[in-house]
């Protein structure tokens, strides 16, 4: 009886050994890939499965094989899949307190990344924030200024925001800024950085040879108006003089426009 009692407490400890080292390799992750990765290889490890597979609803990953018997854990966010050869209740009491652990956790990630993500972009636009986005573009600035290649900043300013706001309410003001972003974003490459800069103002950040030819395809594409000025990065200048100078360009253009509206009027 004392032996059955020390085997029980044996196995016992030998699985929460198990669940302790499984939970502690994923706990700590919050990138969502390493997790899924990290969670898959830790189950392979301490099970007697021949294969498992984990998917979110950004990412996948299976280890082993996947030949044998399926066994299903779903959660909310969560889908694991062990396949074994012969059914092990051991292991599978051990996947089910792995699979609600790691599904909370998960949830933790989602909480992190949506901190990250409000940090990072502006929540009515979606391009980045002021202070987000100018970091990138300094960091891209000292680049352009190291390497030489060409590469232009764009300052952009939205014509007569105010007054759709005072005629149609803020509603339609906020409708009109997403309508920019959003043909900006469709038109500019990955590599360029498009910053909400103030209320309707937003400066690009663009490694083009060709930065007149993107201007005009977000001019053919946009039912916005709007008004800019644009400068070519060099040695010269600091990001500072070259902001300036394009602010400047940009409410030279905007007043060129107010003169000309006057005249035909």
């Amino acid at each position: 009886m004392e032996k059955f009692e020390e085997l029980i407490s044996l196995e016992t400890q030998n699985h929460i050994s198990n669940f302790t080292m499984c939970v502690v390799d994923f706990i700590n992750e919050l990138d969502e890939w390493e997790f899924v990765d990290k969670l898959a290889r830790s189950i392979f490890i301490h099970t007697k499965s021949n294969g498992v597979r984990v998917m979110t609803k950004n990412f996948i990953k299976i280890i082993g094989s996947t030949i044998g018997m399926p066994i299903r854990f779903d959660s909310e966010n969560l889908r694991i899949n062990i396949y074994v050869s012969t059914l092990n209740k051991d292991d599978m009491n051990f996947i089910y307190s792995v699979s609600v652990s790691a599904e909370l956790h998960y949830r933790n990630i989602q909480k992190h990344i949506e901190v990250l993500n409000s940090a990072l972009y502006d929540s009515l636009t979606g391009v980045y924030t002021r202070s987000a986005g100018m970091k990138l573009i300094e960091s891209a600035f000292e680049s352009v200024k190291r390497t030489g290649r060409k590469a232009y900043l764009i300052f952009f300013d939205i014509d007569d925001l105010k007054m759709v706001n005072d005629k149609y309410g803020h509603l339609k003001g906020d409708e009109t800024l997403q309508k920019f972003a959003l043909t900006c974003l469709k038109n500019i490459r990955k590599t360029d950085i498009l910053v909400r800069y103030g209320g309707d103002e937003f400066i690009l950040f663009i490694d083009s040879e060709n930065p007149n030819a993107l201007i005009e395809r977000i001019k053919n594409s946009c039912e916005v108006e709007f008004s800019y000025g644009i400068a070519q990065i060099n040695n010269e200048k600091t990001l500072s003089e070259v902001i300036e100078s394009v602010d400047y360009l940009m409410y030279s253009m905007k007043a060129q426009k107010k003169k000309e509206k006057v005249r035909l009027d």
